[in-house]
């Protein structure tokens, strides 16, 4: 195990703060950054990173033409460029949504589809080379997120050379909706993001970025979005290495089959005043609907609370031009189709609390959950289009993490329900994936555990009690962007201490610096720990040990509870290939 004292990590971070405040010349002393791409000239601003640097930022670009009209539920356009200079100092709109706090207000506009570029140096001079590129995928379980500057912001990440992408896609019913034909075949959020990444690939040199070195990452759904990206023959060529963080494409939640949403598709339909008998004439009702019509009755597909959340996501398409995918994930990787490239995959300590907070604050929550267990953990975790809706797998369950069930007592109820929540929807869906990957792939794959608990913890955003749940889903992207609105930090007396700052260090080195070489590193290694590509050993680097500092390579990390899911995924595969052959 390797520790830090507080003296030497400041001595780093100075050093670093120092080299920075030098370089910042990179900008040539510019208040209004000029940039010009073959769409026109932009405009745009000054950032500040927490180091002191100067950035030139980018916003609200247009990549894609409105999807209003005929453009609804198709596949996006390249936008339109522009006359004269275009104004890029303010945040692009944001997709329509509802609010994942009170699951009620509607906000967001359907010309949405922009995105956002963040540069140490937009200089043309022949001296100086092109910078890696990292292009992220924001989280929100397919249905929430946006892509404004405070919170997906340069501050952290541009302390280091890189260059900064983030796009907006479409989101919910309108990213995801398919009738499950070529009508309206879906995935739309994700041909989204294919379009912004090809835009990268024409562009991103003018901002000094290396288009032959673009890193795509992105965390929860956006990292399942990235994972689906590596197994669409769309994205060939447009990235070159990966970042999962805590979501995986062959989560349940992230892909159904297109004969579920085509059923959806028309219950849909229905809801809304579109009684319609064929795929044609629902979809032209629904593209003559508002918006919020369309969004409004999200929750009329819930069935239990605002389960299950996640109402559109990926699907497979029939085999026609501009297709995403054709078969699941799953089918995918088991016929060893991944995108052979470096990656870093990696989960949180306790990923399950970011879904069962409510059961620990919420009065009767949890005793309602466990008498109605058969019924709703299939909706809950996804399992209900299963052939038998997920009852083989309750069974399974029940019995592994609830084998003494008389005998516990709610804490002990609690831990394994949260448990077994984080392995169905995080954890052993990212570590399959991984398993997958490392079978064909000749390039690395690094993986990580996060486990630092620092003085801020998304667990005061999914719990409103101070409590100490343990290093939760989302902590780790903490230290990459200030994605919490720092308002809030401030009111629980939440401020980063000195080992917060340590670790944001650490978390940013080791990313860009995988960006740029492919092999994630930090100066806070010691000796001869480094973070080996994954292998045999099973092996993973640890970060962080509670509100210790360390970086530790540890192996194995397959536990009694991966080997459990790993069987059970086998023993359904080899059921459904009997189902195909009888």
């Amino acid at each position: 195990m390797v520790s830090y004292s507080g003296a030497e990590c400041l001595f780093l971070s100075l050093l670093l703060t120092i080299f920075f405040a030098l370089s910042a010349g990179y900008l040539g002393g510019t208040t209004q950054p000029e940039v010009t791409i073959p769409q026109g000239t932009l405009r745009g601003k000054i950032m500040t990173t927490t180091h002191g640097r100067n950035v030139s930022a980018f916003l609200g670009i247009p990549y894609a033409q409105p999807p209003v009209g005929n453009k609804r539920f198709a596949n996006p356009v390249p936008a339109d460029g522009w006359e004269g200079i275009r104004n890029a100092t303010a945040e692009g709109n944001i997709c329509p949504q509802i609010s994942s706090t009170d699951h009620i207000t509607f906000f967001g506009d359907e010309d949405c589809l922009n995105l956002s570029v963040f540069t140490p140096q937009i200089s043309s001079g022949k001296n100086s080379s092109l910078l890696p590129v990292m292009a992220f995928v924001f989280g929100g379980k397919f249905k929430t997120g946006f892509i404004k500057s405070s919170i997906y912001s340069p501050a952290y990440l541009l302390n280091q050379d890189v260059v900064l992408v983030t796009f907006n896609y479409r989101l919910g019913v309108l990213g995801f909706l398919s009738t499950g034909d070529k009508v309206a075949s879906g995935n739309w959020g994700l041909k989204d993001q294919v379009l912004a990444l090809e835009w990268v690939q024409r562009n991103i040199r003018y901002f000094h970025g290396d288009h032959d070195r673009v890193t795509l990452f992105g965390h929860s759904s956006g990292s399942a979005c990235v994972h689906l990206l590596t197994l669409s023959k769309l994205t060939i060529g447009l990235f070159h290495k990966f970042i999962m963080q805590s979501g995986s494409g062959l989560a349940q939640w992230a892909y159904r089959p297109r004969a579920v949403y085509a059923k959806r598709a028309f219950e849909l339909g229905d809801y809304v005043g579109c009684l319609n008998d064929t795929s044609d004439s629902l979809v032209r009702c629904l593209r003559n609907k508002s918006v919020l019509d369309i969004t409004a009755v999200h929750a009329r597909f819930y069935v239990w609370h605002y389960e299950p959340f996640t109402t559109w996501a990926c699907t497979d398409e029939p085999d026609i031009k501009g297709a995403f995918i054709t078969t699941s994930p799953a089918n995918i990787v088991r016929a060893g189709q991944i995108r052979d490239v470096p990656c870093i995959m990696g989960v949180a300590e306790n990923e399950g609390i970011v879904d069962s907070t409510d059961f620990y604050d919420k009065e009767g929550c949890l005793e309602d959950f466990l008498e109605n267990f058969d019924y709703l953990l299939p909706i809950f975790l996804y399992w209900s289009y299963q052939p038998d809706s997920g009852a083989a797998w309750v069974k399974a369950a029940k019995s592994y993490y609830f084998n003494n069930i008389e005998t516990m007592n709610r804490s002990e109820l609690l831990t394994n329900l949260t448990l077994l929540i984080g392995d169905a929807t995080f954890t052993y869906p990212m570590y399959s994936s991984l398993l997958y990957q490392h079978a064909v792939a000749v390039n690395p794959q690094y993986f990580y555990a996060f486990r630092y608990r620092g003085t801020w913890s998304n667990t005061y955003l999914y719990s409103n009690i101070s409590t100490d749940y343990g290093v939760a889903h989302a902590d780790d992207l903490t230290y990459i962007f200030p994605h919490v609105d720092y308002n809030i930090i401030l009111a629980l007396n939440k401020t980063p201490n000195e080992n917060d700052l340590q670790m944001r260090e650490i978390m940013v080195q080791l990313w860009t610096s995988f960006a740029n070489h492919s092999k994630p590193s930090t100066l806070f290694f010691r000796g001869n720990t480094t973070w080996e590509p994954y292998s045999k050993k099973d092996n993973y680097l640890q970060i962080g040990d509670r509100s210790e500092i360390t970086l530790e390579v540890k192996h194995p990390f397959s536990t009694g509870r991966m080997q459990f899911w790993a069987n059970l995924e086998r023993s359904t595969a080899e059921a459904e290939t009997i189902g195909v052959i009888h």
